[in-house]
Parts: structure tokens; C-alpha cells; sequence
């Protein structure tokens, strides 16, 4: 039942995304305090942004890095069981950054995907050094390039990558909306899903140390961190660097509604007073995503029965007027209890004609209209004829010939008919025009016989 349920809203959301182009409620105003200096949440059904702050303003990206960097290697790398044997070039590139790590050695042999669940778990710098070497060699800026080519592929145009974990960099940056849009797209991978969704991992043996057990950064997956989980997350990353703060991008599904939620350039902080600093983006991402599942439900927003305004109609057989409605029945995600009786829709002035003209059929997009609740405009929809109007023959043509007469050219011609009526009578009376007379050729009668050119008549 959960998984028709599950289809039903799905479809729903994806007609109503049709239907009305995105926009939606501002909800900052339902939680009283956010920690982090950008964030957002993102509604992935139907691109509708339900939290935000800041949410283009470049900002560095630490480990959220490593979501592009996991993408670079699934994109290029298909068999993900082929064997790498960890250089020393990757780990002596990390000396003195006091960088996170798997803690991986020269010489040791591990498959790509234990690397990518280094990277994704425990947020790994030596794995991303690692997987960058191994499939680009030597040439790093021909991986970055691979990184920089997907965030144009998806119109990121606020960030840049420099290298392939998230150490600082002043030209290695980017945005939470673009960083949302980075998500989105690494959970089409369904190992990024996977991985990313693990609290814990099982490294196989290498070839100097035993089989062990790398853990999850991301205490929001793990149940026993309760002031940050939330069991509807289902991948994700974390980040921290001393100038990017605490970050977190990660992505969580039920019944049919899937979110993203990105918290960048969090604080530690001691928000209960417990003697304990909490991680402010986990809070942040957990809060928002804490309302969207209890508090946000689809609501329809333009419902097709609803007259909001009418226009002016020419030729209208029995109407002067078609009246408008919204296109179709939208949907958007609104606080649980707002009806459609708490949305107001409005003509947008400036896209109504002064008038139609006849023949007008139902559905015929007349002009443009807005949804308001609580006075914020959350949706632009299209407002169509509301019924069929038929062409009046008589007004039509009737007004036809009331326009041809009253037409500056049919004026023109009548005035220059009538003056050259005027001028021609003008010249006859005065002789100026000549009357051709006629002329006839004249034959003598006799001569005409006489020439044997006739008969006189039978004898």
C-alpha cells in the first residue's frame, strides 16, 4: 500500500510540476532559529526551495568536495572491482594539511569501490588522492577539469574547483544551491546511494594489516546521535575546514516526497547548554527536514472550477465577456492545514489583452495569473477560457461592413471617386473635353455597279 501511496504522490508531483512552474511557500518563518550561514532545502519532486538563506553566495565547500570527486570516478570508472594499489605520491601530497584519512598505505591494494566508500564514509583525503591518480595519473588538473565540466553541465555557474577533497583554496568554491544540485545528481548514482547511506563499512584485509571497520562523519544516518538523526536521510556528506565551518549536504525520501538538504558554514555550539557543542549544520539539515516530513503536505493551488477574473470578448455569440481559470489543478507543498480557501489567485494586469475575439475555446490561454498565501506570492500559473464562445455571424459581419465603411482607405477611395466625378462634369461643361464625331465612308451608287462591284437586279 505504502509503495502505491508512494506512485500516486509521485505522479502527482510530477503533473502538478507541469502544471504550475516552481515556487513555494517561504517556510524560514516556521523554525525559530538557524545556526549555519547558508542553507537550503529543496523539494527534488518539483524543484520548489522551502528554506533558504544566502543560498548563492560562494562559499568554500570542504569535503562536500568529494560528492563531485565520487561523481568524476562513477561517470568514468564501470567496473568498480578493478584494483588500486595506493602510490606514494597521494599521501605525500597530504603531508602537514592535518587532513582526514582512511589511513591508507603505500603499496596496500584496495577495489575502487572500497576507495569510494573511503571517500564517502569517513570522508577520506588519502582515498580522493588515491581514485584522482588512478584515473587521471599524474595530470590532477585533467580530474578537476572532469569536476568543473559537471558543474557547468549542470549550470553552476557560482562555483570552482581547484582539487578533489576540499582543502581551502581561495578559487575552490561554490554554492548551497549549486551544492543541492550536485547532490541530486550524484544520487542518480545508485553506489553513491548506497555508500553514502552507510554508518559503517568493512575495509577488506590489505596486504599489511587485517580486515577493519571505517565509520560514518555523518551523524545524522546514525541512530544514537539523536539531536542530529532522522531516519528518512538516505545519503549525503559532510565537510568541515577552519574557513568553511561545519557543513552538510544530504538527501531524504518518504512516502513519495524526496528532499535535499545543504547547511554550509555552520558553528560548533553548545545550543542546549548540555556542556556538549553541536554540530549547527547536522542541526540545521535535521530541523528542516524534521518540518518538511511532519508539517508539509501538497495542497492544490489552481484549481481549473475556479473563475478568477474575465476579459472583454469581440463577435461573442450570447457573450460579451469570457471568464478565466486557472489551467489546470496544481499542486505545491504547503504547512499542513492551509487549504485552497487560504489562497488567493491573482490576474496579473499587464499580460491581459483588452480584448478576444470569437471564436474563444475553453482552455485557450488568455493571460497570466500569481498565487498569494498570506500575502507572498508562491506560484505564477496560466489563466485559459473557462467556456467554449462561439462567433456571432450577424455581429461579425455587421461590424465587418461598419469597419469597411468607416476605414480610412474606403474613405479615401469614395473622396477620390467623387472628385473625379466633379472634375470630369467641370471640363464637359466648359468643352475641354472633346466628343469624337462619327464618320461614315460614302459610296456612289452608280459607279458602285458600274464597276461590277454589285448587281442592279435579276433580269
Amino acid at each position: 500500500m505504502k509503495k502505491i501511496l508512494s506512485l500516486f504522490i509521485i505522479t502527482i508531483v510530477i503533473l502538478s510540476a507541469a502544471l504550475v512552474p516552481a515556487g513555494a511557500i517561504n517556510c524560514n518563518g516556521y523554525i525559530d532559529t538557524f545556526y549555519s550561514e547558508c542553507y537550503i532545502l529543496l523539494c527534488t519532486d518539483n524543484d520548489e526551495v522551502l528554506f533558504s538563506k544566502d543560498i548563492n553566495k560562494q562559499t568554500k565547500p570542504a569535503s562536500l568536495t568529494k560528492i563531485v570527486t565520487a561523481c568524476v570516478i562513477l561517470n568514468e570508472i564501470h567496473d568498480l572491482q578493478q584494483t588500486v594499489t595506493v602510490p606514494t605520491e597521494a599521501l605525500d601530497e597530504l603531508i602537514g594539511t592535518d587532513s582526514s584519512s582512511a589511513g591508507l598505505r603505500v603499496g596496500e591494494t584496495y577495489t575502487v569501490y572500497d576507495l569510494l566508500c573511503c571517500l564517502l564514509i569517513p570522508s577520506a583525503n588519502d582515498a580522493a588522492t588515491t581514485l584522482a591518480i588512478f584515473l587521471t595519473g599524474s595530470d590532477r588538473q585533467a580530474f578537476v577539469d572532469k569536476m568543473n565540466a559537471i558543474a557547468e553541465e549542470l549550470g553552476c555557474e557560482n562555483t570552482h574547483f581547484t582539487n578533489v577533497h576540499g582543502l581551502d583554496d581561495d578559487d575552490h568554491y561554490t554554492t548551497a544551491a549549486d551544492m543541492a544540485k550536485f547532490l541530486q545528481y550524484a544520487m542518480k548514482f545508485d553506489e553513491f546511494r548506497e555508500i553514502s547511506s552507510m554508518a559503517t563499512y568493512r575495509l577488506p584485509a590489505s596486504e599489511t594489516r587485517k580486515e577493519r571497520t571505517i565509520r560514518t562523519t555523518n551523524y545524522t544516518i546514525v541512530g544514537s546521535y539523536r539531536d542530529y538523526y532522522n531516519k528518512y536521510i538516505d545519503g549525503g556528506k559532510t565537510g568541515y575546514t577552519k574557513e568553511a565551518g561545519q557543513c552538510l549536504a544530504v538527501h531524504a525520501t518518504n512516502n513519495g516526497y524526496n528532499y535535499i538538504a545543504v547547511a554550509m558554514n555552520g558553528p560548533k555550539y553548545d545550543i542546549d547548554e548540555d556542556g556538549y557543542e553541536e554540530n549547527g549544520a547536522f542541526v540545521d539539515c535535521k530541523n528542516m527536514l524534521d518540518f518538511a516530513f511532519r508539517k508539509l503536505r501538497l495542497v492544490s493551488i489552481a484549481d481549473a472550477s475556479r473563475i478568477v477574473g474575465e476579459v472583454p470578448v469581440k463577435y461573442g455569440k450570447g457573450a460579451d465577456y469570457v471568464t478565466l481559470s486557472p489551467s489546470g489543478k496544481g499542486f505545491s507543498l504547503m504547512p499542513s492545514g492551509v487549504d485552497a480557501g487560504s489562497l488567493l489567485i491573482k490576474v496579473v494586469e499587464s499580460s491581459v489583452p483588452d480584448h478576444v475575439t470569437a471564436p474563444v475555446k475553453k482552455g485557450d490561454v488568455i493571460c497570466k495569473g500569481k498565487v498569494y498565501y498570506a500575502d507572498e506570492p508562491i506560484a505564477d500559473i496560466d489563466l485559459v477560457a473557462s467556456t467554449d464562445i462561439r462567433r456571432s455571424m450577424l455581429s461579425y459581419l455587421g461590424t465587418a461592413i461598419v469597419n469597411i465603411f468607416s476605414s480610412p482607405a474606403f474613405k479615401l477611395i469614395v473622396i477620390l471617386i467623387v472628385a473625379a466625378l466633379i472634375t470630369l462634369t467641370v471640363m464637359n461643361r466648359k468643352g475641354l473635353i472633346k466628343h469624337k464625331k462619327d464618320v461614315y465612308n460614302t459610296v456612289d451608287y452608280n459607279t458602285y455597279f458600274k464597276d461590277g462591284k454589285g448587281r442592279k437586279g435579276k433580269k
